[in-house]
């Protein structure tokens, strides 16, 4: 399969193609009785298509239903599908997506048996899951989207199943609307299928086989071979999808140079259809020229005259019916190299313009240093500590190139040792004091403390991280140092240790109480007055929560998806004693809205969608059915990063009762009560 041209109109392919050869385009027109779009499926149903504020949240290229009754006439549905849609359903620029969906349901079966289901792009088994009502029945639920969750990956739906189109069996009467693959509205035998059954029959049926699903159905098998009391099938489908008798045309790249002052040239990339096209570009100063095709690239370098190049060039693709038209202002091309040598830490960037007549200004994209500019005909060089991967450059006349970072020089030698001796202390007469240099660092082989001056103390254990002496009965100041030796050794540092006869116990101060959103970061600011050796936060009520820097003056924390309350306590300790304040973070009131509450009576489909403040890998909503909590639980669905939440099923076994209405709750217990649906067919 492939994809065409970007819609200059709604920004999705204008069609996709086949294996063998079908281009179908997506038909979003209401107007339309073959597109499977309504007038309904816009938000301002009396105007006109318009993308984003008018546009159905999806539609397809194709698209291919069966149903069935099953032996206890509950509903088997098949569905296949390419189609467009959108990241968050909205219609949303940057948030077009297209995927190949294979669904599979099938209600009213045996709990715990396995059935196969053959249709035209597979054959697929499945253990009946047990019904929530009633473990004795059993599912199946089945769907497989392939294609792009996040905008503009459309490529990613040519990995998916469905291809080749179906489309309606032209042998069978009656044929197809002209210009389309078949008619909704009248259900008809099929082909496309490239695989066969176990019978050597191509796959164009949907068949499910299992343990008594065809005892009392409608749809028995008819085919030899098979158990009609354990096989249903149909070969009559739903099509609809609509040929495309356009090939589109994208300008991938229109790019000028312009050495003299009074013309230059474009350069003119352009894709298409892999068939024979005519593709010309005009615009001010440019004689009207013809692409030349190699399969579906197309390309030309037509002269432009005047001082500067054109602000617009028109691409338009003449063999549409009607034209394809693309506008694109050309922009210059820019060609850079940048280079890194470890001996010097230099960087070094040569970059130039294809506009040698108006000289645009280049521009380095940050990279953790700020925005630099290569000026007209220099080599840019600025020091660094370590080479970016790649870097980006911009031009004002709109050329940009992203180019990776090649690296000289000597190889990096092993991490030298860096000697630690710990934060200067105060202790009191006779204490015991320990020294610390565990937060040395590098490849260290020993330790030596010796001390440079004050009362002379006896070391215990200076030949490790954390040796100990007793504190002299006098004030005075002792400095000891720390020789760490190693790679890259030896190094040293030193610390003070001020003895005094006594001290206050410090006095700590936790901050004041805060007021909070649910998941959001908090800092916990403490101070305290007096000599302070150490900070020890703790939680001692609320919810529980993982505070980091613990032991210093200033810890954090995320606070709980949930409303409530929680506190700490903060204990200072120096040489005097120790002391302890408490301070309490209490979160504000969520902020839950739902922007969608519809119920779609044909598939038996929920559409729900909301907002929250409260985000995190916890936040949820629960939704029920009815005017109150006490309803059904319809689904608990999680909040994402954005504060978004959704949910969206088709073919499920509760459906809205008589007060038509749904009630949702967060996690935090926040709720919103009696929200009306949209019911529609």
């Amino acid at each position: 399969m492939e994809l065409g041209p970007i819609s200059a109109f709604d920004g999705f392919p204008v069609w996709y193609k086949d294996l063998n050869g079908l281009r179908l385009q997506l038909n979003v027109n209401p107007a339309d009785p073959f597109s499977g779009i309504t007038p309904a499926d816009l938000p301002n149903p009396a105007e006109p298509v318009s993308f984003p504020d008018n546009y159905p949240e999806e539609a397809f290229y194709m698209s291919a239903e069966a149903e069935m009754t099953t032996g206890t006439q509950e509903r088997a549905r098949l569905v296949l599908a390419l189609e467009a849609a959108f990241v968050n359903e909205v219609p949303r620029e940057n948030e077009q997506i297209v995927f190949g969906r294979v669904r599979i349901r099938v209600a009213g079966l045996r709990a715990n048996e396995t059935y196969t289901v053959t249709h035209p792009y597979g054959i697929d088994t499945f253990i009946a899951e047990p019904d929530g009502n009633d473990p004795t029945v059993g599912e199946i639920n089945f769907t497989e989207d392939i294609g792009g969750v996040n905008g503009g990956d459309f490529d990613l739906a040519l990995n998916s199943r469905v291809d080749p189109f179906l489309q309606w069996n032209p042998t069978v009467a009656p044929t197809a609307p002209a210009g389309y693959i078949g008619d909704p509205a009248v259900e008809h035998q099929i082909i496309g299928s490239l695989l066969e059954d176990q019978f050597g029959e191509l796959q164009n049926i949907f068949r499910v086989e299992g343990p008594g699903i065809g005892i009392g159905s409608p749809d028995r098998s008819t085919t030899p071979g098979l158990n009609p009391d354990n096989c249903i099938e149909t070969k009559i489908f739903s099509v609809l999808g609509k040929i495309s008798t356009i090939a589109g045309v994208d300008v991938t790249r229109a790019t000028y140079t312009q050495n003299e002052i009074d013309n230059g040239v474009i350069d003119v990339f352009a894709v298409s259809d892999d068939e024979p096209q005519i593709i010309n570009v005009r615009g001010p100063g440019i004689e009207t020229a013809s692409l030349q095709r190699f399969n579906n690239q197309f390309f030309a370098r037509v002269s432009f005259t005047g001082g500067r190049p054109p602000n617009i060039i028109t691409v338009t693709n003449l063999s549409d019916n009607p034209p394809s038209i693309k506008n694109i202002t050309p922009i210059d091309f820019i060609i850079a190299t940048a280079a890194f040598n470890t001996d010097t830490q230099e960087l070094t960037i040569d970059a130039a313009s294809s506009d040698t007549i108006g000289s645009p200004s280049l521009t380095i994209e940050n990279f953790g240093i700020g925005e630099l500019e290569i000026l007209p005909g220099e080599t840019f060089t600025t020091s660094v500590l370590i080479p970016p991967l790649q870097l980006t450059i911009h031009s004002s006349a709109g050329g940009k190139i992203t180019i990776p970072v090649s690296v000289t020089g000597s190889s990096t030698s092993p991490g030298s040792v860096n000697a630690n001796a710990g934060e200067d202390t105060t202790v009191l007469f006779g204490s015991t004091v320990t020294l610390d240099g565990s937060n040395s660092t590098g490849s260290i082989a020993s330790f030596n403390w010796s001390q440079l001056s004050g009362s002379d103390v006896i070391l215990i254990n200076p030949d490790t991280a954390t040796p100990s002496f007793a504190a002299p009965n006098e004030i005075d100041t002792l400095i000891f140092e720390l020789t760490v030796d190693g790679d890259g050794g030896p190094s040293t540092d030193t610390v003070n240790v001020s003895v005094i006869s006594s001290a206050d116990a410090p006095i700590a101060n936790a901050g004041p109480d805060q007021i909070v959103q649910q998941g959001a970061a908090v800092t916990l600011a403490g101070s305290a007055t007096g000599i302070v050796t150490s900070y020890q936060w703790e939680q001692i009520a609320g919810n529980l929560v993982e505070l980091t820097n613990a032991n210093a003056a200033n810890a954090s924390f995320t606070f709980p998806t949930q409303a409530g309350t929680v506190s700490f306590r903060l204990t200072v300790t120096g040489p005097g004693g120790n002391s302890s304040d408490e301070v309490t973070v209490t979160s504000i009131p969520q902020n839950l809205t739902i922007t969608r509450a519809e119920f779609r009576t044909r598939d038996a489909e929920w559409r729900i969608t909301g907002t929250s403040d409260t985000v995190g890998p916890n936040a949820s909503i629960s939704i029920f059915v009815g005017n109150d909590l006490s309803g059904p639980l319809l689904a608990q669905v999680p909040v994402d990063a954005l504060g978004d939440w959704q949910f969206r099923v088709e073919n499920s076994s509760l459906q809205p009762d008589e007060t038509r209405a749904i009630s949702v709750q967060s996690s935090s217990g926040e709720s919103l009560i009696n929200v009306l649906l949209t019911v529609r067919s």
